[in-house]
């Protein structure tokens, strides 16, 4: 769907941007055709495929097909070349420098030139181009805004972008559908996409030596603990035939698959590594579980030279090791799972920023896995989002060349579209004006709501950083209703949504998002009523018999939040675990079970 309104300062600059200054190049003049659309004679796939995005979107903005030709044609005036074009203006571009994806956008006074790295720098380029100079918006997989404009011209540019991160990927299932992760060139791991970098993707010591398979004939294998093996627990790692199955299995699926590039070879999700003589030794050696871990790696890694071996470290196995250095064909996949998320990670985890540093002295292949709601509870309002600019700052400045945001793998969410819309744009430039960029995307997403969506987000946000109560992935809303969610708040947070819903009225997309942002609100009040055992929040009060019966509001808000949650897809309200039917009914029990004298 289309969004229709944008804000006055968007209209105003893509007019400046496509006034005539004398110079411009003219590509669509009163609806008429003034280019073309040049791609190499032997073009790529990718570049065939930016050529026609580009061609689309001028259509949709002006009404106006432009032709895509080769570049065996003779050059002229007012060309839009997309790729490594044979034009004399590509000889001024270092097309190394741009990596995988990096891209140039330029003008020379009489054609547009968009061309990039060797993987999808020249799509990418196409979009930042919509985006940057046309207006154009992808604000979710269903909501974009695209303007609309008889004449098209392309002034003076000469923009160079290079990510500051070789792999980005935020895990929200929005970001997956194709044009939405072109537009904010965002990467996966997943199996379901076109070309994914990724073949195992962590956890995947039971799926190489299956316990199933192994766990009788060979339980030797597996973790030795407390006296006994453990089958599905870790691989005892020091053991030769262990290895020999990991190869041979590992082997065997990279010839199945051989296009990845990335191969996790990474521990279970537990803490039972093995305890035996011999991992011991290596663990008391390298200072902790890495110690035994490592070596299995760097000499898997050996047999694979052109791929990259990746492992996890993560909850027992952070510490870095001493006395050893991962191979360069080996990734470290760490996790700061532990991290408090209402301050930056470089302020409130210095367990981790020294576990970094130390890992940043021994390589550069660094993914970080980090984790950027609450899993609890996930539509639960969760003040993190002026922490995500600071800690992925930091994580570029310590080395780190990847990252992985955790964020929701069920559908829905608090603010889902947004902190994805965010994590995408600081992926690819940490430095970005990022209150810029969040008003841009409240005032495109929720029209004239957005500015009461912001009030609300500012609110939320200084009242948690003025209570300095603790924030974490695993919490719940009443562990905050003395500070951000206490009962005053909440009325203030109510009434901010309620000028929200009057202000899009007549406006029934706008207000179903208005709605949907809403949620949390809802769902704080519920779980705090249902935690409260005294007081004015909870969820029963004394009727005149004397019995305790269910508050009227909270039954019409459980039933009011539920409805919503059904209506826009939402699969889960915690991970793992309960849909909104089920949420009700077990709500309904709670609410039942308290009908007594």
């Amino acid at each position: 769907m289309i969004i229709k309104n944008l804000c006055v300062l968007l209209v105003c600059s893509i007019f400046l941007i496509c006034s005539s200054s004398g110079q411009d190049i003219t590509l669509v003049e009163d609806g008429r055709a003034k280019s073309r659309i040049v791609i190499p004679k032997e073009s790529t796939v990718t570049e065939q495929k930016a050529a026609a995005v580009m061609q689309d979107y001028i259509r949709r903005i002006s009404g106006t097909r432009l032709k895509i030709v080769k570049d065996r044609k003779k050059e002229k005036g007012n060309e839009i070349l997309v790729g490594k074009v044979n034009r004399p203006v590509l000889a001024g571009v270092d097309l190394d420098a741009l990596g995988q994806d990096g891209f140039v956008i330029r003008t020379d006074g009489k054609q547009l030139l968009i061309a990039g790295g060797r993987e999808k720098g020249t799509l990418y380029g196409v979009y930042a181009y919509l985006e940057n100079y046309l207006g154009c918006r992808k604000f979710s997989s269903g909501v974009s805004y695209i303007p609309s404009m008889k004449t098209i011209t392309a002034g003076s540019i000469n923009d160079k972008e290079v990510p500051w991160f070789k792999f980005r990927e935020t895990h929200y299932r929005d970001v997956y559908d194709p044009e939405f992760m072109d537009w904010h060139k965002l990467d996966s791991h997943g199996k379901n996409i076109e070309n994914p970098q990724w073949g195992f993707w962590c956890h995947s010591f039971n799926t190489l030596v299956p316990p199933e398979q192994y766990g009788e004939t060979h339980p030797e294998y597996y973790s030795l603990l407390d006296g006994e093996r453990k089958p599905g627990s870790q691989l005892c790692l020091t053991n030769s035939d262990v290895f020999d199955v990991t190869y041979e299995n590992l082997k065997a699926e990279i010839e199945k698959n051989p296009d990845p590039v990335y191969w996790s070879v990474s521990q279970n999700d537990n803490a039972d590594y093995c305890r035996c003589p011999e991992c011991q030794k290596l663990n008391e050696a390298a200072g902790g579980p890495i110690g035994s871990i490592l070596p299995f790696i760097n000499k898997l890694a050996g047999e694979f030279p052109d791929k990259t071996i990746s492992t996890l470290s993560y909850w027992y196995s952070t510490t870095p090791p001493k006395n050893m250095v991962p191979e360069k064909n080996v990734n470290i996949m760490l996790c700061n799972i532990g991290s408090p998320r209402h301050i930056p990670i470089e302020v409130g985890d210095s367990v981790f920023c020294e576990e970094l540093r130390g890992w940043s002295k021994l390589t550069d292949n660094i993914l970080i896995w980090d984790y950027v709601i609450q899993f609890a509870n996930l539509v639960s309002p969760f003040p993190n989002l002026r922490t995500l600019q600071p800690n992925i700052q930091y994580l570029h400045e310590n080395q780190v060349t990847a990252l992985f945001e955790q964020g929701n793998r069920e559908v829905g969410g608090e603010f889902c579209e947004l902190r994805a819309y965010l994590l995408a744009k600081l992926m690819w430039d940490p430095y970005i004006d990022v209150d810029s960029v969040m008003d841009d995307f409240l005032t495109g997403y929720y029209g004239q709501a957005g500015g009461y969506i912001r009030e609300y987000i500012d609110i939320l946000h200084d009242e948690m950083e003025h209570s300095g109560a603790p924030l974490q992935i695993f919490g719940k809303p009443a562990d905050a209703m003395e500070t951000f969610l206490s009962d005053s708040l909440i009325t203030v947070y109510r009434g901010i949504f309620d000028n929200a819903e009057q202000a899009v009225s007549g406006q029934p997309e706008l207000l179903e998002r208005v709605k949907t942002a809403r949620l949390p609100v809802y769902y704080a009040i519920l779980e705090i009523a249902r935690d409260e055992e005294a007081g004015d929040r909870k969820a029963f009060r004394a009727g005149d018999d004397g019995t305790l019966k269910p508050r009227p509001e909270i039954v019409e808000m459980l039933h009011t939040f539920v409805s919503h949650c059904n209506k826009i897809g939402v699969t889960r309200v915690t991970e793992w675990h309960t849909t909104p039917d089920e949420y009700l009914e077990k709500y309904n029990l709670f609410l039942e079970g308290n009908l007594k004298p």
